[in-house]
């Protein structure tokens, strides 16, 4: 039997690339997902655009557990954002580390929003308890229903007279 091989390796690349694919066991598949992710994850943490997308992540954490986390220190520096400025945005990772730090952005200030006016009505809420709390400690001592009250003898005074 003759093999038709003729030793051209692009023809055959797909053919041998699913043939060990399916030939190998499930690990190694698994290792080669795993090494593309690590290798993205790389991709990702060395991009320009890295540090400014952390500290926006932040952002939204400081606004969702408020201001008393404390610094984290994961933050862009100018280095970043000049690098980022001075990279032109062509690849999908690009666009992706851009789109994504906007979103976080808008995330923000959605976040945001609902927090302020809650924190409005919670101020005016107990400004209006102080003054109505006040107003009714000056009613209470200076009322003549009150006064009466007090010029008004006791059932002991009574009791001592009889």
């Amino acid at each position: 039997m003759e093999d038709n091989y003729n030793g051209d390796d692009d023809q055959n690349k797909g053919v041998f690339s699913v043939c060990t694919e399916s030939q190998s066991d499930e690990g190694d598949v698994v290792g080669e997902e795993e090494l593309e992710q690590e290798v993205l994850k790389r991709r990702i943490s060395g991009h320009p655009l890295y540090g400014l997308l952390m500290e926006n992540h932040i952002n939204c954490l400081k606004v969702g557990l408020g201001e008393n986390i404390g610094e984290i220190g994961v933050t862009s520096t100018e280095k970043d954002k000049l690098k980022a400025a001075a990279i032109p945005t062509s690849s999908d990772l690009d666009q992706f580390m851009e789109a994504y730090c906007d979103a976080l952005n808008k995330l923000k200030e959605a976040m945001e929003d609902p927090i302020k006016e809650t924190t409005s009505f919670i101020t005016d809420m107990y400004a209006q308890l102080e003054d109505l709390s006040a107003s009714k400690k000056t009613t209470l001592t200076r009322t003549p229903q009150l006064e009466e009250l007090h010029a008004r003898p006791h059932l002991t005074d009574y009791a001592d007279e009889n």
